[in-house]
């Protein structure tokens, strides 16, 4: 919030007491009237001086300025007269009104001086000034007429307090009156908004009784519209129209409302505010802005931002009353006895100087901004924001300000004050006609008024001599142009003409320097610091840039509507050819290219928005500094050099952000910047793009950086060569080539003498060889028989065959034709125009210079195929022939019946197309085998087939044929053929085999063959699910539960498929089939309903009868539940082992532990122990066939400790017999002797076998002897600690350890292997001659060669796999 600036302050101009103001109305609008009580009305100009005071017979009753301001109508209540002031002529006359009683209220109309004189009795009166003709009117209202009002169609509008209203014409007479319901106030004429718009000022608008607002359009006179407000708002003190039919309204409570005067609108309030704490008095109301007094405070709100106050300020004297000049730029505001008038706008009057601006202030103040720092100022100015260095004090009010280096000046009208910046007295000079354009540099300063332009010396040395230094322009040459703006530098002055003249005139020679005449007038000039680039703007609204130095004028496309406000250069030395173009919302900032492989052209860079009152003024580096509104500067950043987010958090929008400033920087042609985020981006795509930026733009040696970064060796030695290249044209050729811009190098190269023969290797690189053929024969004879056969070439290639064979037979050199180089030449021509001839008909010639060169197989192969295209079949298989195209030969050949020479080649060809054509060939002509035999070669086997069926009647080998190749169509043949031979069943599986199901299924379904119709389409990979569900709805129809849950399993139709096959019954092996397919049904479905059902009918709890539980454990498998089908294998094995099937019962556990390895499960300790005894067991009886009683001992001690295992008694007393046995046989006496007593039990005794009771009553007899002997021993896998062989829980660490599959025995860390098959542990040395001796793995059965061993170094996987729980 910002407080407005006061101008002055007038103190008891009219003494203590009420004080009153009017401003002046029209152009001049300068003028301000007060009265008082003291009986005067006092003239003040616009810097408040005293113009001129009258003195009244009375108080002043009114006054009203006409609207030229021209006069001042002023009354008092005493007096019959009106006392009229004429501006102009400070004349004094008083005016009689013709009635006798005084005037109340006065009015003046539109467009004449035509006055309205209301009086204390109703009365009226009339008087024109032009004419001083007055027109009295009696009786018009009964009561004093309190208010006047005219529009501009003059209607006369009176309100009295004899509550009416009449309307009258310029005449006086009533064209309408209007009752009112009390006493009326503050008239105004104006205009209300309707959905038809309707120009002119309609509505009659007037305060009622103080409380309501009284609106009558006269468009619509019977229905007035009377709006009444809160009762809280208070009275209504004043009102104002503005905008489109809106009405602000102040209330004697401090409240200030708006509202809108459209008829769907009316009496709806747009904003409502409460500016004033205790009352108000007053309100105005100018461009978007509104003022209040109330409290003694004047304040300042925005009507277009809801009433927000935009200023506050407490004038001396306090406010009572506020009204702005007719400007809009001047608030005046009275209290008691005091008048203070502030500036609220001030006319955007500003000008720039290199780094520096002058902005208007105030009305006659003027302040110079720093706005770029620069090194020798002091250190509170050298910064980057604007800083105000001085402020002026200007002699007059301006309409136009400059500043120069030096100077700072301002005019009004045709007079200039030049003040020197150091300060000191001001230089006045006085022109022929008020300047429209001031522009100072150095020691001169030019102007510009009425189409002419004038040059001068600001301070003239000595004031005897006559002043040589100033000129007027245009000159002479230029008749009847009239010069439309105009630029000083400190070398030169340019002017521009409406007739399209550019002129720069040398200051310092003093003659003109450049002259240029543009296609059409100009409107504008914009030049950069120095002058050496100027942005025209012309009247066909185009901008171009024009540079003196090449005389070059460079047309800019702009693709904005806006018209454009004005142009600036940058005047950053780095930054010299970036310039903007400014339009009332944007800026647009833009690069011109001087020199560049694209000749001179501009590229828009970015648009950046700007604010309204926002005006550019210079352009430094991307920082452009604008006037504001009050003559402040201010710093806008272009989004063309933003560098907001390139340090964002987030990595790709960081990365975004780079990539678009990378982008940025080319356009403003910044290389090293952007090769510090290129650097960070590090994409070879930007680098790509910037190198090309940097070679369009003639930067060579930033190029070469650039693709010596790439790595892009054959561009850094093209680089390096343009490198030295000094002509301008041949350089922009060669970059363009570089660049792969073929037409534009052509034209750069083209447009130099010198580079002629560049131009050439680029049109024949190009493969232009017209063009390169004419400059040969210009440029480089010595060239052109090789440029000849070239274009031959390519005229060949564009199917323009009479003139290549002629450009050929041109290329013929006959001159040294032993030279190698020549005869190669002429080969090529020759070959030409054995090509061509053929083409063009002469096919003898052709063929005759084809022979002629036939080691040239390339060409004899090329005249071969042109020769068939003429459909000279003889001729091009005999070429075809000869080049040893043997399938190609063969098939003209074939086309031409000849069979001899068909068979002569057939042997030599292997292609399938020409056995194909022999082998149709030959059906035709009856000769089947010979058919066949091409058939088969050609690998066309439905035809052998078909051959087969319907020539030679060989089903067999047709059969064969198709089971062989697996052909559809062959198996349809074939089918055909079993259908029409009434075999059913080998139809329908040749049917099925060639995909057509539905006749497969019918045929099946009419010979009874479904069930074999099934089995087939299972094992079809391509059968389709509708193909099963027919066949189970089939046999669902026939009660067949097994076939239908079958089919209904492999039509995906899971629930269907078990619900059949669980009531499928019948016998054992149905039942176990049944029950198969359903467990792959819950598998597959991974419906657990599915599931529970069949766990349900398993267990028996659906019938009462309970089922293997294999099943449950082959379920449990297929869904991959281990913990279950687990604890299901320890339940299957103990069924085994009771049933003596001790290796069924290892099988079967260690199924299971390798589906928990596999699904890395842990397998349950009493699995390992399971696996473990039954395994070592099993192993007992190898060892013994092997001698290794140790190892049978060892593994048959531990099943004996733990025999209760084995759960009959016989196997039991079979175990403890066989271990007392081994271990007498391995000398383990003291272990021998142990268990034979435990035989010796009743419970053993009487099952031992009766061959063996006297040896183990022997042991038990003779006893052990001495103590038991150490146990061999080998170190723990897991610790290293030694342990017993035999021992799988290390006493040490006790970890259960994994034992050897072929031993039984722990592992050792250091000979270690695995079972390739089963992944079991082994030890290395024991497995190896275990699989040389029978060749299969102990624990799965599987053949293994030992040389697939390979040694494990690293234990810790089957220690994890063996200990976990």
């Amino acid at each position: 919030m910002t407080a407005p600036k006061l101008l002055y302050t007038i103190e008891q101009p009219h003494g203590l007491g009420e004080l009153y103001f009017l401003w002046q109305k029209g152009e001049s609008h300068s003028l301000l009237a007060t009265t008082g009580t003291d009986a005067t009305v006092a003239i003040h100009d616009r810097s408040g001086q005293l113009l001129e005071r009258m003195k009244l017979q009375g108080l002043c009753a009114g006054m009203e300025w006409d609207h030229d301001g021209d006069y001042l109508a002023i009354i008092t209540p005493n007096s019959n007269t009106v006392l009229l002031w004429e501006c102009h002529a400070n004349k004094r006359i008083n005016i009689e009104t013709g009635l006798r009683e005084p005037p109340s209220c006065i009015a003046w109309a539109y467009g004449e001086p035509l006055l309205a004189v209301g009086t204390q009795k109703g009365n009226l009166a009339l008087y024109n000034h032009h004419t001083t003709k007055r027109i009295p009117i009696i009786g018009k209202h009964t009561k004093k007429i309190t208010c006047a009002a005219w529009n501009k169609d003059s209607i006369l509008v009176l309100a009295s307090e004899d509550k009416s209203l009449s309307i009258n014409n310029s005449d006086g007479d009533t064209l309408r009156m209007i009752s009112l319901r009390d006493a009326p106030n503050d008239l105004q004429f104006s205009e209300m908004k309707t959905d038809e718009r309707v120009s002119g000022e309609n509505t009659i608008s007037l305060v009622v009784g103080k409380r309501t607002l009284y609106l009558y359009n006269l468009l619509n006179p019977e229905n007035p519209i009377e709006l009444a407000f809160q009762q809280r708002y208070g009275s209504i003190v004043s009102y104002k129209w503005y905008g489109d039919g809106y009405i602000l309204i102040g209330f004697s409570a401090g409240f200030i409302i708006a509202i809108s005067t459209h008829i769907k609108e009316v009496g709806e309030e747009l904003f409502q505010v409460k500016n004033h704490k205790d009352n108000l008095t007053d309100v105005a109301v100018c461009n978007g802005l509104a003022a209040s007094c109330g409290d003694g405070q004047l304040k300042l709100i925005s009507i277009w931002n809801n009433g927000e106050v935009s200023g506050s300020v407490m004038p001396a004297g306090g406010a009572e009353r506020c009204s702005w000049s007719s400007d809009g730029r001047l608030l005046a505001t009275a209290g008691r006895a005091y008048l203070n008038v502030y500036v609220t706008a001030l006319p955007p009057l500003h000008a720039a100087y290199g780094t520096r601006v002058i902005t208007l202030t105030s009305l006659t103040e003027a302040t110079v901004y720093q706005c770029i720092a620069v090194g020798d100022e002091p250190e509170p100015v050298n910064k980057s924001e604007p800083t105000a260095l001085a402020t002026y004090t200007l002699p007059t009010e301006p309409h136009v300000v400059a500043l120069g280096g030096a100077h700072v000046c301002c005019a009004r009208g045709p007079l200039a004050w030049f003040s020197p910046l150091a300060g000191g007295p001001a230089a006045r000079r006085h022109y022929p006609a008020p300047p429209t354009v001031l522009t100072l540099a150095g020691d001169y300063a030019a102007a510009l008024f009425h189409g002419r332009a004038m040059l001068h010396a600001i301070d003239q040395a000595d004031p005897s001599q006559p002043e040589k230094e100033a000129m007027l322009f245009p000159e002479p040459h230029m008749q009847g142009a009239k010069i439309v703006d105009i630029h000083l530098t400190s070398d030169f002055f340019i002017f521009v003409t409406d007739q399209g003249h550019i002129e720069y005139f040398g200051v310092e020679e003093w003659r003109t320097a450049v002259r240029y005449k543009h296609v059409c007038g100009i409107r504008g000039v914009y030049c950069d610091i120095g002058g050496a680039r100027a942005c025209i703007t012309d009247e066909r609204r185009r901008v171009h840039v024009y540079c003196p130095a090449a005389d070059d004028c460079c047309a800019l496309n702009r693709t904005a509507t806006a018209d454009v406000r004005g142009i600036i250069w940058d005047i950053c030395l780095s930054d010299r050819n970036v310039f903007i173009i400014y339009t009332d919302e944007a800026i647009e900032t833009y690069y011109y290219a001087a020199n560049s492989i694209n000749g001179s052209y501009v590229d828009l860079v970015g648009v950046t928005p700007l604010l309204a009152g926002q005006i550019p003024l210079i352009l430094f580096s991307g920082d452009v500094y604008c006037y504001a509104s009050g003559g402040s500067v201010l710093k806008l950043a272009l989004d063309s050099h933003n560098t907001s987010g390139l340090a964002d958090a987030d990595t790709e929008k960081r990365l975004a952000n780079q990539r678009r400033h990378i982008e940025k920087l080319l356009a403003l042609r910044r290389f090293s910047e952007a090769w510090l985020f290129c650097d960070a981006v590090d994409e070879p795509e930007l680098w790509r793009k910037m190198g090309e930026a940097a070679i369009a733009e003639l930067n060579v040696e930033f190029a070469i950086r650039v693709y010596t970064r790439l790595s892009d060796v054959a561009m850094v030695w093209a680089l390096e060569d343009a490198s030295h290249i000094e002509d301008l044209s041949i350089l922009c050729g060669t970059l363009c080539a570089c660049l792969n811009r073929g037409a534009a190098a052509a034209r750069w190269l083209q447009a130099s003498g010198a580079g002629a023969l560049a131009a050439l290797e680029l049109h024949a690189a190009q493969g232009d060889w017209a063009r390169a053929a004419a400059l040969a024969a210009l440029a480089c004879p010595h060239r052109a028989h090789d440029i000849t056969l070239h274009r031959a070439q390519h005229l060949e290639l564009t199917a323009d065959y009479h003139e290549a064979l002629t450009n050929y037979e041109k290329s013929l050199k006959t001159e040294d034709l032993d030279d190698i180089k020549v005869k190669e030449h002429n080969e090529k021509c020759e070959a030409g125009i054995a090509r061509m001839a053929i083409r063009c008909g002469d096919v003898m010639r052709g063929l005759t210079t084809a022979m002629k060169h036939s080691h040239d197989i390339m060409l004899v192969k090329e005249c071969a195929q042109l020769l068939e295209e003429e459909k000279q079949y003889s001729h091009a298989a005999a070429l075809y022939d000869h080049a040893g195209n043997t399938e190609k030969a063969a098939s003209l050949y074939i086309k031409l019946k000849s069979w001899l020479k068909v068979e002569a080649l057939l042997p030599k060809i292997n292609s399938p197309s020409i056995h194909i054509q022999y082998a149709k060939a030959k059906e035709a002509e009856g000769r089947y085998h010979d058919a066949l035999k091409s058939y088969l070669k050609a690998q066309d086997y439905e035809a052998a087939i078909r051959l087969n069926l319907d020539k030679l009647d060989d089903i067999d080998e047709a059969v064969n044929l198709v089971q062989e190749t697996k052909s559809i169509q062959g198996a349809k043949m074939v089918a055909n053929y079993f259908q029409n031979s009434d075999d059913p069943t080998a139809a329908i599986k040749f049917l099925v085999m060639s995909l057509c199901y539905d006749e497969a299924f019918q045929l099946a379904r009419k010979n009874g063959k479904l069930h074999l119709y099934g089995e087939i389409l299972i094992q079809t990979s391509q059968a389709r699910p509708e193909d099963f569900k027919s066949l189970a709805l089939h046999f669902e129809g026939e009660k067949n539960h097994l076939l239908a849950g079958k089919f209904y399993f492999h039509a995906g139709e899971y629930s269907k498929a078990m619900s059949h096959l669980l009531r499928s019954g019948g016998s054992e092996e149905e039942e176990n089939e049944a029950i198969g397919i359903a467990i792959d049904a819950a598998a597959a479905s991974d419906d657990e309903r599915l599931t529970r059902r069949l766990i349900e009918f398993l267990l028996g709890e659906t019938d009462g009868t309970p089922r293997e539980p294999r099943h449950l454990f082959r379920l449990y498998m297929a869904k991959r539940q281990f913990t279950e089908a687990a604890k299901t294998a320890v339940i299957i094995a103990g069924a085994e082992c009771r049933a003596g099937a001790y290796r069924e019962a290892r099988d079967v556990v260690r199924a299971m532990c390798v589906s928990l390895r596999g699904s890395r499960l842990p397998v349950p300790r009493d699995m390992r122990h399971a696996i473990a005894l039954l395994h070592s067991y099993i192993l007992v009886r190898t060892h013994v066939k092997r001698g290794r009683h140790d190892i049978a001992a060892r593994l048959l001690l531990r099943t004996a400790a733990d025999v209760t295992f084995f759960p009959t008694p016989q196997h039991q007393v079979s175990i403890l017999t066989s271990t007392v046995i081994e271990c007498s046989r391995a000398g383990l006496k003291h272990q021998a002797y142990h268990w034979a007593r435990v035989l010796m039990q009743p419970e053993y005794r009487s099952q031992i076998d009766p061959k063996y009771v006297k040896k183990i009553e022997s042991v038990v007899r003779h006893g052990a002897r001495g103590p038991p002997a150490a146990a061999p021993a080998a170190p723990c896998p897991h610790c290293g600690a030694a342990l017993p062989v035999a021992d799988l829980t290390c006493t040490n660490c006790e970890a259960d350890l994994p034992f050897c599959l072929a031993t039984g025995l722990h592992i050792v860390k250091d000979d270690l292997t695995a079972c390739p098959e089963c992944d079991f542990p082994a030890i290395m040395t024991e497995f190896v001659e275990i699989l040389q001796e029978e060749g299969k793995c102990p624990m799965c059965g599987e053949n293994v060669d030992y040389r697939r061993l390979v040694k494990i170094d690293d234990v810790a996987a089957y220690m994890d796999l063996n200990t976990s729980q």
